[in-house]
């Protein structure tokens, strides 16, 4: 009986690793996808806000009056700017797409000591 019992006891263990292996394996995938998210939004707003600062005066960005001209610009700008979110967004889902096809873990940081035996 006491055979059994270790049988059952393995087993439950070997379910028990398992199943905190696939959580692991599951968190690291959700963590990687968060993290490229973030920085998908990064690139692109950045990029929009760098071209808004360069080239705002055109279609009178932070301006409570912009001319006749000005509106045109903006109405181009803002056909742009959604060309390229829209873009971004395709292309961020694309990798959480490639992503999802992947088994993986997190590595965190890892430190190895090596352990030498003293010469005498």
């Amino acid at each position: 009986m006491d055979e059994i019992q270790a049988q059952i006891a393995l087993n439950k263990r070997r379910v028990a690793q398992e199943k905190a292996e696939h959580i692991y394996r599951e968190n690291s995938r959700k963590r990687l996808v968060s993290i490229l998210d973030q920085k998908f939004k990064t690139t692109m707003i950045g990029a929009i806000a760098r071209f808004e600062e360069a080239f705002g005066e055109l279609w009178g960005h932070r301006d409570n009056s912009p001319s006749i001209e000005q509106l045109k610009f903006r109405r181009i700008w803002d056909e742009v700017r959604k060309d390229i979110l829209d873009n971004g967004n395709k292309q961020r889902r694309a990798a959480h797409d490639e992503v999802s096809q992947y088994t993986m873990s997190w590595d965190k940081y890892k430190t190895e000591f090596i352990v030498r035996k003293e010469q005498k």
